[in-house]
């Protein structure tokens, strides 16, 4: 169990080629997520409610392998993904860093560019940067800094 991050490009699809794929442990999360926060690198927002189903007029029911919806269910379909997968894309209109529930959970939120923008630009600037990835140990906050880097000249980055 744990995180698989992926960096996606501009338009959304997952990148290609190697360095563009993060794995964290689900134990190992935290101590990221808390590196993370003492860098003031990640701010705190509520994670956002997803639509009902019952908003669209739908039911699980709708969903079930097999079943064929008629023009107008099919129309809602649409209509509930997109709004679903909205709430997964949404960002601040001013990044200060990344909302922490976007990596604390493994569900596909976009942490955009901007966001890791924002919180490189605080982990820059911090007094204790200088020695943060020095090669001293565990591997895994230089190699997740790396991958920030990367994933911010690209499209952002995905948690699954």
């Amino acid at each position: 169990m744990g995180y698989d991050i992926y960096i996606q490009t501009p338009d959304g699809k997952p990148a290609e080629g190697d360095g563009h794929y993060f794995r964290i442990a689900y134990t190992a999360m935290p101590r990221i997520l808390d590196a993370m926060n003492n860098f003031g690198m990640l701010v705190e927002l509520p994670v956002p409610s997803y639509p009902g189903l019952s908003t669209y007029g739908l039911t699980r029911e709708d969903f079930q392998p097999g079943i064929k919806p008629d023009l107008s269910t099919a129309s809602r379909i649409a209509e509930f993904r997109t709004a679903y997968q909205a709430v997964k894309d949404a960002s601040e209109t001013e990044a200060t860093g990344i909302p922490r529930y976007k990596l604390a959970y493994n569900d596909g939120f976009l942490v955009t560019v901007a966001e890791i923008t924002a919180a490189l630009a605080t982990y820059g600037a911090h007094p204790g940067v200088a020695i943060a990835e020095m090669p001293v140990g565990d591997p895994t906050w230089g190699n997740w800094i790396t991958f920030l880097r990367r994933a911010q000249v690209h499209g952002g980055l995905r948690t699954h």
